[in-house]
C-alpha cells in the first residue's frame, strides 16, 4: 500500500506541477487516503479526508503537499462539488482572503458577506491555530439585505489550514470546517515608474477568470466616489478629477472558487494617492 501511495503521490505531484497549480514533494504517508479519493474522483471523502489530517501534518512539506491536494481538489469543479450546503436563511455567502497594500505598510484582513433577510446573525471563526478571529460577532446590515462582517488588520499572512465558520441566528446554528489555501506575499499588483502594473494569477480552468476593479476613495474618510471593473487590466485608466488630491486609489485582483455553497475570493488590493499615479 505504501508503495501505491508513493505512486499516487508522485502521479499527484506530476499532475499538479503540469498544470501549474504547485510545485512540492509530496509526501506520501498521512495523505495516501486523500490521493486515493482524489485519483478516484471522489470529491466528498477527499474534503474529508484533507479536513481530519490536517491537524497531524508536522512538517512544511506535509503542509505543502496539503495545499497541493486541495488546489487539485478544487480544480475540477472549481470547488462547488465539495459538500458543503449553507442553510437557505444564508444567500450567497463569501469569505474573503484580503492582503492590501499601501506605501510602507502591508496588512492583511478576512471579510464576510452575502444576503439574509434575518438581522440576528453572530458569526465565529476559527483559526487554523485554535485563535478566534471572531467570536459571536454582529455583522452590519445594508439595502437589499446584504450583510457585512470585517476583522481586525493583522500583520501576518493568513495561513493555510483548517478553519471553524459558524453562523448563528433564530436559535439555529449551522457550523462547518473549511479547508483553505491561505494567502501570503501576492504579488498580482505593483508600482512600476509610476505606473500600476496587473498580472493575473494563475487559476483553475473551472474557475471564473480573475479580474480587475478599480476604485477612487475620498481619503479623509475613505468613502467611494468612483468604482470601475476594468476590462483590460494591462491598460487601467483613471478619470480626470479636479479633487485629484483629495483622492485615494484602489486596485484590487479578485480570484474566486467555492466550497460547496460558500464562494472563497482571494484579494489583493493597492492602495495610493491618485496624484502619485502616471495615467
Amino acid at each position: 500500500m505504501k508503495s501505491a501511495g508513493r505512486l499516487l503521490a508522485h502521479g499527484l505531484l506530476l499532475w499538479c506541477c503540469g498544470s501549474g497549480v504547485a510545485r512540492a514533494e509530496l509526501p506520501d504517508t498521512l495523505l495516501e487516503p486523500a490521493y486515493h479519493t482524489l485519483f478516484s474522483g471522489n470529491a466528498a471523502a477527499t474534503w474529508q479526508q484533507l479536513i481530519a489530517v490536517w491537524p497531524r501534518l508536522g512538517s512544511d512539506a506535509q503542509r505543502t503537499a496539503w495545499q497541493t491536494a486541495l488546489n487539485a481538489l478544487v480544480s475540477r469543479q472549481c470547488g462547488n462539488d465539495i459538500p458543503l450546503a449553507v442553510p437557505a436563511w444564508l444567500d450567497s455567502p463569501k469569505l474573503e482572503l484580503i492582503q492590501r497594500d499601501i506605501p510602507l505598510n502591508r496588512i492583511y484582513r478576512i471579510s464576510l458577506n452575502g444576503k439574509t433577510s434575518r438581522r440576528d446573525l453572530r458569526v465565529s471563526l476559527q483559526m487554523p491555530n485554535g485563535e478566534k478571529l471572531w467570536s459571536e460577532a454582529q455583522a452590519s446590515y445594508e439595502a437589499g439585505n446584504e450583510f457585512n462582517l470585517e476583522s481586525r488588520e493583522m500583520g501576518e499572512p493568513i495561513p493555510a489550514g483548517v478553519y471553524q465558520l459558524t453562523f448563528r441566528s433564530g436559535g439555529e446554528t449551522w457550523s462547518q470546517p473549511i479547508a483553505l489555501q491561505g494567502s501570503a506575499a501576492l504579488n498580482w499588483i505593483g508600482r512600476e515608474n509610476g505606473q500600476i502594473k496587473v498580472r493575473l494569477p494563475q487559476h483553475a480552468i473551472a474557475c471564473p477568470q480573475p479580474w480587475v476593479e478599480q476604485m477612487l476613495l475620498h481619503r479623509h474618510d475613505y468613502s467611494m466616489v468612483w468604482w470601475h471593473r476594468a476590462e483590460k487590466p494591462d491598460r487601467l485608466q483613471w478619470p480626470e478629477r479636479n479633487d485629484a488630491a483629495s483622492l485615494w486609489t484602489d486596485v484590487s485582483v479578485n480570484r474566486a472558487e467555492a466550497r460547496g455553497g460558500l464562494t472563497i475570493r482571494l484579494i489583493h488590493r493597492l492602495g495610493g494617492p491618485l496624484l502619485e499615479i502616471d495615467n
